[in-house]
């Protein structure tokens, strides 16, 4: 470890009118539409999880194992992921795995079974498996470590304004289609992207060209660079947790807790969903500028992020207390407070060398759709022992008991690492250098 610069800064003015309308729209609009329809998928099951409980028969376990199953594939991908996206153009390692979107599509779309639905998620969740993290990568290359906080934010929001289009305005679609055209149509676009992004998105100057540019006995000191690292493993509990459990709500519970808790109408939950997602755009857009801003006057971005994601309990106290009587408001705290974990991938960046971003990145993805998965499985798990009469409807108590489970996994993590902060070299810790 070193205390200087990365080496691997873009040199100014190597890359002209970096903002302006060519970069815009030859490189970050098929990366943005990529990640709106990954973030679309993602959370669609909230909207359509009425549905498929009825044709399907689902009980609130299978409904959080069926969703929970792209966030599993997801994660899993993650890790190999990390040295394609260092050692390959990241453009190209998007539009290979965006087919398998594809493919999961058409398969979620043709289900007869619930093994189908599952399979379907799956393939999904592998195929928009490097939408963000391409894009991070991408600009990582493009720009100066200060603006990345506010470039990532505006990519983070475009995925928000995905999970918008997954709310009320695919409701209002479903009343012209089903839901099983929604997935073809959806298979087709993705195909679409994925030469868009393999054929036309020009490279970054410094991006790798091939497998053999780079020496290959390199990637497990890079990974070494960072599994190693103490502020990494003292930093990211809280952040990934934070954003897990905006992961496993936004993506699934929000809906039910809507129709169980609030007592709204299965048909009538789009406009609340939709404000989930509203204050998690505004949130990326409106944290990114400030810890940029902050960063440039010397605050650390590690520490903000944290701060940051003190407040998700805030965003969760309906949960706890079952408290029903403004939906539009809890669902737009719950979003306002919590993509402060998305922070972490910045803040990151400046403590580690550029040729290392891409396992820096997928190692905090892996990190907080693993946790995805089991808190969208586990909450179901829990629900699901506090039914009703009704068939497919529960008990306010058991979402109370979820997340008092999750208010004690935060408060265990905020006390892990204001220890492990407590430690000077740990707080000190300099820029890696892999």
């Amino acid at each position: 470890m070193t205390n200087s610069a990365p080496t691997h800064t873009a040199t100014p003015g190597a890359v002209p009118s970096l903002a302006t309308g060519p970069f815009l729209l030859r490189v970050s609009l098929p990366l943005a539409i990529a990640y709106l329809i990954s973030y679309g998928l993602r959370t669609v099951n909230a909207a359509i999880a009425p549905t498929l409980t009825r044709e399907f028969g689902l009980d609130a376990a299978d409904l959080g194992l069926l969703t929970a199953a792209y966030f599993l594939s997801f994660a899993l991908t993650q890790l190999p992921l990390g040295g394609m996206l260092d050692r390959f153009r990241p453009r190209r390692v998007e539009a290979a795995l965006l087919i398998s979107c594809a493919t999961g599509c058409v398969v979620f779309a043709t289900a007869e079974a619930t093994w189908g639905l599952i399979l379907g998620r799956a393939l999904i969740g592998i195929g928009v498996a490097a939408c963000l993290m391409a894009a991070l990568r991408t600009f990582g290359l493009w720009l100066d470590a200060s603006k990345l906080p506010t470039t990532n934010g505006l990519m983070l929001a475009v995925g928000n304004a995905g999970a918008i289009l997954s709310t009320a305005p695919v409701l209002w679609l479903l009343g012209m289609i089903t839901w099983r055209q929604l997935f073809l149509s959806v298979a087709v676009l993705t195909v679409v992207v994925a030469l868009w992004l393999a054929f036309a998105v020009p490279d970054p100057p410094a991006a790798p060209k091939t497998a053999t540019s780079g020496n290959p006995s390199a990637q497990p000191a890079g990974w070494s660079a960072v599994l190693r690292s103490p502020l990494f493993w003292a930093i990211v509990p809280l952040p990934c947790l934070t954003n897990a459990i905006g992961l496993a709500v936004q993506g699934l519970w929000a809906g039910p807790w809507l129709v169980d808790v609030a007592k709204l109408p299965a048909n009538a939950i789009g406009g609340d969903l939709l404000l989930i997602s509203a204050g998690m755009l505004v949130a990326n857009i409106a944290l990114g500028n400030v810890m940029g801003r902050l960063m440039q006057r010397g605050i650390s971005p590690v520490i903000f992020c944290f701060v940051a994601c003190l407040f998700a309990g805030i965003g969760q106290w309906a949960f706890l207390h079952s408290w029903g009587g403004s939906p539009a408001l809890v669902m737009t705290i719950f979003g306002l407070t919590h993509v402060s974990g998305n922070l972490l991938f910045a803040a990151l960046f400046t403590r580690f060398g550029k040729s290392v971003h891409g396992r820096v990145s997928t190692l905090i993805n892996f990190l907080m759709f693993g946790l995805g998965f089991a808190l969208q499985w586990g909450i179901g798990l829990i629900v699901n022992r506090y039914p009703t009469g009704t068939p497919g409807r529960y008990e306010a108590a058991g979402y109370e008991q979820a997340f008092l489970w999750l208010w004690g996994l935060q408060a265990l993590c905020v006390v892990w690492t204001l220890l492990r902060l407590r430690n000077p070299a740990v707080r000190n810790e300099g820029v890696v250098q892999p």
